[in-house]
């Protein structure tokens, strides 16, 4: 079950972490594992995950997310529970990996128009704007569908 998992993701051995993270990831590519994910308490945790000073972890965290913001409830609780300004640090990482996943929650959390406002005010606009010349072309379809919503 996901108990376990959510646990995992508390610890502090980071090989843990990312092993219950990419689990969740996977997991959050169906549809109603998006809705018991979010019921069972992994959120936080997650959201803990994109601050971690660790880019695998960053990545697989920041791509849980773009997986369960595709759910239209999951788009509002993520941001209400704090996901905006860690999501909009990773625009800015090195890794190419980590702002793909990034940018792609974004462009989804976007979607929402509750969501927009509170983008614009978190001061993502002039960071999604400059990804549109990234050299990776998810990254700018990503940003160009962000700023379009």
């Amino acid at each position: 079950g996901l108990p376990p998992l959510v646990d995992l993701m508390l610890t502090q051995n980071e090989r843990l972490q990312e092993h219950a993270v990419v689990a969740i990831r996977n997991l959050s590519v169906n549809e109603q594992n998006e809705v018991d994910i979010v019921a069972e308490g992994a959120l936080a945790p997650i959201i803990n995950l994109l601050r971690v000073p660790n880019e695998d972890l960053q990545e697989h965290a920041a791509g849980a997310l773009a997986n369960l913001s595709t759910n239209p409830m999951n788009k509002i609780r993520i941001v209400n529970d704090g996901a905006l300004g860690p999501l909009i640090a990773l625009l800015r990482s090195p890794d190419e990996l980590v702002v793909e996943q990034a940018v792609m929650c974004m462009r989804n959390l976007s979607a929402s128009p509750e969501n927009r406002a509170r983008i614009v005010a978190e001061g993502a606009l002039p960071r999604l704007t400059s990804l549109l010349r990234s050299p990776v072309d998810k990254i700018q379809e990503a940003a160009a569908g962000a700023i379009r919503n």
